[in-house]
């Protein structure tokens, strides 16, 4: 049986590859031999005539699945691992290729997650995104952010 953790991860990669798919860009899984903090790469497409091609604009992003998440006003709060949060914030601080952090809300009720029927496949709850930008956290356990819906 898969576990929790992996089953999270599952819905995660579904639901950007959904997003991803419907906005009609090229999303890479692991495109890396080795795991250094980032999950995947978005990439941009456009048609040029009838040749659909990359234009060379796009993020990496890395992607968390958390039932520990709470909403205060028009914010998604959530505690993220101080590592995962400098390797985001010093990315945006050097200007390099885009990195996004992808976090997907789900209810604490694991029965509610996925419906699946004839007619619709739904997964409940969002995901939301955010650039970190901002001095990197001393902090050794967590660091609070703050998504905007």
């Amino acid at each position: 049986m898969l576990t929790i953790p992996h089953c999270k991860e599952s819905l995660s990669k579904a639901y950007v590859t959904a997003v991803v798919g419907r906005a009609r860009h090229n999303l890479l899984w692991g495109n890396r031999d080795f795991d250094y903090g980032a999950d995947g790469s978005v990439r941009e497409l456009a048609a040029r005539g009838t040749r659909i091609r990359e234009t060379g604009f796009g993020f990496d992003f890395q992607s968390k699945t958390t039932i520990d998440w709470s909403q205060d006003g028009s914010e998604i709060a959530y505690d993220l691992e101080a590592d995962n949060y400098n390797d985001l914030a010093e990315r945006a601080a050097s200007k390099a290729f885009p990195f996004f952090l992808i976090l997907l809300c789900l209810h604490s009720d694991q029965a509610t997650w996925l419906n699946v029927s004839e007619s619709e496949l739904i997964l409940r709850r969002c995901a939301f995104w955010c650039k970190l930008e901002g001095a990197m956290t001393t902090n050794s356990g967590t660091k609070r952010i703050r998504i905007c819906e």
